[in-house]
C-alpha cells in the first residue's frame, strides 16, 4: 500500500495482486463488479483484429480484488457491463452487426448475461441487443458488420434511464465520432441520443473521437472525455453536457494526459480517476469538481515498487512515459470501476511480447494485475 499526498486531497493504491498468467494473447483486462465483495476481470485471449466475437477468460474475486480465480471461459468479450441482476451483469458485445440486411443505422449484437452464483459459481448466457435511430448510415466495418463499437462505460440518468456511449464512422465522413445512447429497458435495447464529438471538432486527431467514458461531475453534469489518436501528442479530450447528455461543449484537450482507452469513475465526494496512457501506464486524478486540474501517477512505477516478482517489473521508460519499448510491455489499456463510495479497482497487463503471443523477451507468460485505490 502506497500514500498518495496532493495539496487538497490524498488517497492510497493497494499492492498489485496477480488476477492471472497466461502464454499465447493475455491482455486487454476489464473489470466487471457483481455486488458485495465480488468481482469480475475479463481478460482477452484474441488477437488485436477486427473479428466479430473476441474469446476471453473470466477471473473471480470473492474479497474485492485481494485474490482471484480463473472462472470460465467464453466467446464474446466487451469493454462495458451493468447490472443486471441481484447476483447477475449485463456485458455489452464489442463488434455490430446490421439489423436487418442492407440496414446501416440500427445494429444488433449478441451481449452476454454473467450470472455468479452466491457459492462462486460463474455461469453465462446470451443476450440478443439492438443499437437504434442513427441519423445517417455507418460505413462498413468487418464481414458486413457496422463501424458502430461498444467501448463506453454505463451510467444511471435521473430518470432511471441508463447511458452509454459508443464510436464508429459514418459512411460519408473521414473520420471517426463519439455518440451517447439511452436505454429503457435496462441494457439490452439501446437509442441514439446526441454526438458527443466529431472529428471535424478536433482538429490534429490521428483518428477522432473513439474510445470513451462518462462520469458524473460534483455539479451535476456529464463529462465524456475520449481518445483521438495514439501518442503523447493525441491527448485526451473532454465535453460536458448539462442536460443529461442531449448536447455537449466542444472538445478541449485535457493538458498532460494522454492517449488510449481512458477509464473514468469518481470515488469520495468529488474525486475523479482517470486511467490510460501510451505510451506509459498512469493514473490521473482530479478533484476540482469540474475534470479541469489532473495530477498524473505512474502506475508503472507504483507497480516495480511494491510488486515483489522483478521479472514481471516494467522498463524504466514505460514509467516515465517517454516512449514504448519494442516489443511493448502493455497496451495501456485498463479497466477501473468504483466498488463502494470511497473505493475503486484498476485492473491493466504486464505483457511478454507486445502484440504478438507469449512467451517473448519480457517472458513466458504476459500477465495481468489490479490494484485498489482508496479515498
Amino acid at each position: 500500500m502506497k500514500f498518495y499526498d496532493f495539496d487538497d486531497f490524498g488517497f492510497e493504491i493497494s499492492t498489485p495482486s496477480l488476477v492471472g498468467r497466461g502464454e499465447g494473447h493475455f491482455w486487454f483486462p476489464t473489470i466487471h463488479p457483481v455486488g458485495g465483495k465480488d468481482v469480475l476481470c475479463e481478460v482477452v485471449l484474441s488477437a488485436d483484429e477486427a473479428q466479430g466475437e473476441w474469446p476471453a477468460s473470466l477471473f473471480l474475486s470473492r474479497d474485492s480484488g485481494d485474490t482471484w480465480s480463473h472462472a470460465a471461459d467464453f466467446e464474446n468479450y466487451g469493454h462495458t457491463s451493468a447490472k443486471h441482476g441481484e447476483r447477475e451483469v449485463l456485458l455489452m458485445p464489442f463488434e455490430t452487426w446490421p439489423l436487418e440486411k442492407g440496414d446501416k443505422r440500427n445494429a444488433k449484437a449478441s451481449g452476454t448475461i454473467i450470472n455468479v452464483t452466491d457459492d462462486g459459481a460463474v455461469t453465462t448466457e446470451r443476450a440478443p441487443m439492438k443499437f437504434l435511430g442513427f441519423p445517417k448510415d455507418f460505413a462498413d466495418y468487418h464481414e458486413d458488420e457496422l463501424f458502430l463499437l461498444n467501448g463506453g462505460n454505463i451510467l444511471k440518468l435521473s430518470d432511471g434511464l441508463l447511458f452509454t456511449t459508443v464510436y464508429g464512422k459514418y459512411a460519408d465522413e473521414e473520420k471517426e465520432s463519439v455518440w451517447c445512447l439511452t436505454s429503457k429497458d435496462g441494457g439490452l435495447t439501446w437509442e441514439h441520443l446526441s454526438r458527443v464529438a466529431s472529428w471535424r471538432d478536433t482538429p490534429g486527431a490521428k483518428e477522432g473521437p473513439n474510445e470513451s467514458a462518462t462520469v458524473k461531475l460534483a455539479g451535476g453534469g456529464l463529462m465524456c472525455i475520449y481518445r483521438i489518436g495514439g501518442g503523447r501528442d493525441q491527448l485526451f479530450h473532454r465535453s460536458v453536457s448539462t442536460d443529461e447528455g442531449r448536447t455537449w461543449s466542444k472538445p478541449e484537450p485535457i493538458p498532460n494526459a494522454w492517449s488510449v482507452q481512458p477509464r473514468l469513475t469518481s470515488i469520495g465526494d468529488d474525486l475523479v480517476l482517470l486511467a490510460g496512457g501510451r505510451p506509459g501506464l498512469f493514473l490521473w486524478v482530479c478533484a476540482d469538481g469540474e475534470g479541469r486540474d489532473w495530477h498524473r501517477i505512474s502506475l508503472a512505477a507504483h507497480h516495480n515498487e511494491l510488486y515483489g516478482d522483478s521479472s514481471l517489473h516494467y522498463e524504466e521508460v514505460v514509467c516515465t512515459g517517454e516512449e514504448r519499448v519494442d516489443p511493448t510491455q502493455t497496451t495501456s489499456y485498463t479497466g477501473l470501476e468504483a466498488i463502494g463510495p470511497d473505493e475503486a479497482i484498476l485492473c491493466y497487463e504486464r505483457l511478454a511480447n507486445g502484440w504478438q503471443p507469449a512467451p517473448g523477451p519480457w517472458g513466458t507468460e504476459s500477465a495481468v494485475f489490479t490494484v485498489r485505490i482508496r479515498v
